[in-house]
């Protein structure tokens, strides 16, 4: 087993606070039939984490033998010998271990048998209505951005890296970053156009976002493209973080270059109007 200790800020505080997540999802290797597309991936969450007042984030890679350790096997190894925990907090649903046997309950029952506090979250609602993942999946799925990101808590969010794309965009004024998404798995936003926020190399820009397939230049293959404002540099390789903070209109053809050009300019307008009453994104 492979586990990897990330963004550690200290190693002499007397309390610390820790988060501990998987690495892949275990969807990924415990889902008997169809695994569903998931919310966020480790490089994702790494980077949504940047906003909270953490000491280090935990990423244990999950797979066959972590699926098979028994939940005191998974504390006593994680938890107490590998952060010396004194007070442990999990969700009311939060399951772990062999066969999800590692409940709330029973975790509380070992935290007072080997001295540590258990916290148990009880679930968060929402206009009458649980927030789960299942939940914010299916609001996102249906094209519904501001409830999906009101669930959430904050704006969804794309990590991927810039490639190289066919250099339209620069030819008509809107030169575009294209965004390769590692994870199979990883939801994306439904197609259609998007007022965004650009997170690279420690800071922010502002920009639009189109999830489609770019019918009036070439059409083809789903793609991601994100034209950042007022943005000279290459960004050829690099790793960039999109938060998507407003659905602005569906993708659609158009019957000429010039047309596309002047809705565009018309989306940067609506984007900017947008984010500008928005907060910005963590650095």
């Amino acid at each position: 087993i492979v586990d990897e200790v990330v963004a550690c800020r200290s190693q002499n505080d007397v309390s610390e606070i820790w988060l501990i997540t998987f690495d892949p999802h275990p969807v990924v290797v415990t889902h008997s039939r169809e695994t569903p597309p998931i919310l966020s991936t480790i490089a994702e969450r790494l980077e949504l984490l940047k906003q909270y007042e953490l000491d280090g984030v935990f990423v244990v890679r999950f797979d066959e033998a972590t699926a098979r350790m028994d939940y005191r096997d998974f504390i006593k190894r994680y938890m107490l010998d590998g952060l010396d925990m004194r007070r442990l907090v999990l969700g009311y649903d939060c399951h772990f271990g062999h066969k999800r046997q590692g409940s709330p309950q029973r975790v509380v029952e070992e935290g007072t048998r080997l001295g540590f506090q258990v916290a148990v979250v009880p679930p968060v609602e929402l206009d009458g209505k649980v927030v789960s993942s299942t939940h914010i999946r299916e609001t996102l799925m249906r094209g519904d951005l501001a409830s999906a990101n009101h669930l959430l808590g904050h704006p969804y969010v794309v990590v991927g890296t810039v490639v190289s794309g066919q250099g339209k965009g620069s030819e008509l004024g809107f030169p575009t970053a294209n965004i390769a998404v590692s994870d199979p798995l990883k939801l994306w936003p439904p197609e259609g156009v998007y007022a965004v926020r650009v997170v690279w190399a420690g800071a922010t820009y502002s920009g639009m976002m189109n999830v489609g397939r770019a019918p009036t230049i070439k059409g083809g293959d789903l793609g991601i493209e994100v034209h950042i404002f007022d943005f000279g540099n290459t960004l050829y390789g690099e790793k960039v973080a999109i938060y998507c903070e407003a659905w602005l209109r569906d993708e659609r053809k158009f019957p000429t270059l010039d047309a596309l050009v002047t809705q565009l300019s018309e989306d940067r307008r609506a984007a900017l109007e947008v984010l500008a009453g928005s907060p910005e994104r963590p650095k």
